[in-house]
């Protein structure tokens, strides 16, 4: 008896662990295994549930490929690329998406971009991985896609191919998803890319002659679905054998902005159930909530080339932050801000602390910050220094050589009045000897 009650306990303890902490209750009836929200604006988490756990991701890895792509790409789609051996024959028997690319067909990287979002094309991928690559190879690309999920703190990714399909080492959390989702559409282009519903026609090539179409396949953004659910406005589907269902989105409503994230549904229609009632729950749940902008809060100091030249007045921005509807703005307090601005580098800005309690994820986020005063700052970085010198130089130089020039013409002025007492003197001298 003692053995069972034991591990009846055990059973309850590990339910009481799996709970999450920060929510008195969840969406009821979600089969997938791990899901997550968070504001899109700020970047604040609402809620999930096995958020961290890393699954398999398929598709919905291309969200880290186009989104690479639109950032060092700048809004500039023309550059043209050339598929190579490697973007084609490395998807053989693979039984993968694609466009049907041929060896040594040159593309255009905006079809690429719409391709590889809108097509789900494997090889469209890899011709991307190519052009994010220093040395031109796939592999090159991942691990530019593995240097971007480092910088952006993602602690439950990585990749091992730019597309999706199953292999070991390849992985993302639900948490990863949304943050990776939430920074590509910050890059120039990318929210056109992911919200786009009408058809991508991809023109003719040196090496095919027909025109190719790319049409959305997501039942939730079709309005003639059962499924459509007309605050979605942008999303990326993924699937293998491995990974099952896999999805995220961006959804705005009321002037709320979601990105929801779900992870390893066992079927397609579970998929579309699951991400209704979480976005349903979502958009019931939380409210949003202005924090006043404040001026002169903080001082920041101005810093170039390792020395700080001054310190300037900070007034905060302000911000519209969600928070669950048992919440108020007393829930968000300053945290900090950032203590110093490097010229030529991003603006600082302040952190607020979300105390969620056991309704919302506790968090930080950041709210912009603007500088009053950085004028008289940057008057004494060494570049204006060093225009104020060059001038006074300048100045000095000037009026010595004014006076050099008087004294030339002093001592001109005495060799000719000399010169002239000497023929003077002669001529006197040649007229008392007659």
């Amino acid at each position: 008896m003692k053995k069972i009650i034991a591990s009846l306990m055990g059973v309850i303890l590990l339910m009481l662990c799996a709970a999450p902490a920060y929510a008195e209750e969840l969406p009821t009836g979600i089969t997938s295994l791990s899901y997550f929200v968070i504001d899109a604006k700020t970047g604040a988490p609402l809620f999930g549930n096995n958020e961290d756990q890393a699954y398999d991701p398929a598709s919905v890895t291309k969200v880290m490929t186009v989104g690479l792509a639109c950032e060092k790409a700048q809004g500039d789609w023309s550059t043209p690329l050339t598929v190579s051996h490697d973007d084609v024959h490395s998807l053989w028997n693979t039984d993968s998406s694609h466009i049907a690319l041929q060896e040594g067909e040159v593309v255009v990287l905006e079809d690429m971009l719409y391709a590889a979002m809108i097509a789900s094309a494997n090889d469209a991928c890899n011709v991307l991985a190519e052009y994010l690559s220093e040395d031109g190879t796939i592999a090159g690309g991942v691990a530019v896609m593995n240097a971007k999920a480092q910088e952006l703190g993602l602690e439950n990714t990585h990749f091992a191919n730019p597309h999706g399909i199953s292999e070991e080492g390849h992985y993302i959390s639900a948490r990863d998803l949304a943050t990776i989702l939430r920074w590509a559409l910050q890059q120039p282009g990318f929210y056109q890319i992911f919200t786009r519903v009408d058809t991508y026609y991809m023109d003719p090539t040196n090496r095919q002659d027909q025109q190719r179409a790319f049409w959305m396949h997501d039942y939730m953004r079709l309005s003639g679905s059962s499924h459509y659910i007309p605050e979605i406005v942008g999303s990326k589907m993924g699937y293998t054998d491995e990974a099952r269902y896999t999805y995220v989105c961006l959804a705005e409503k009321d002037g709320k902005q979601l990105i929801c994230s779900v992870m390893k549904s066992n079927m397609k229609q579970e998929k579309y159930l699951d991400t209704a009632a979480i976005l349903d729950y979502a958009f019931q749940n939380y409210h949003s909530v202005d924090i006043p902008p404040q001026a002169g809060a903080a001082q920041v100091g101005v810093r170039g080339g390792g020395d700080i030249f001054g310190t300037v007045n900070a007034d905060l921005g302000g911000l519209s932050i969600l928070l669950h509807n048992s919440l108020t703005e007393e829930a968000v307090t300053l945290q900090d801000t950032d203590p110093e601005y490097i010229i030529g580098g991003a603006m600082p800005q302040a952190h607020y602390q979300i105390a969620g309690g056991d309704l919302q994820m506790d968090s930080v986020v950041s709210g912009p910050m603007t500088l009053t005063g950085l004028e008289e700052a940057f008057a004494h970085t060494p570049e204006q220094k060093l225009k104020v010198k060059g001038t006074a130089d300048r100045v000095k130089i000037t009026t010595s050589l004014f006076w050099v020039l008087v004294a030339v013409a002093a001592v001109a002025v005495s060799v000719l009045w000399g010169i002239g007492r000497l023929r003077t003197g002669r001529k006197q001298l040649r007229h008392f000897t007659k």
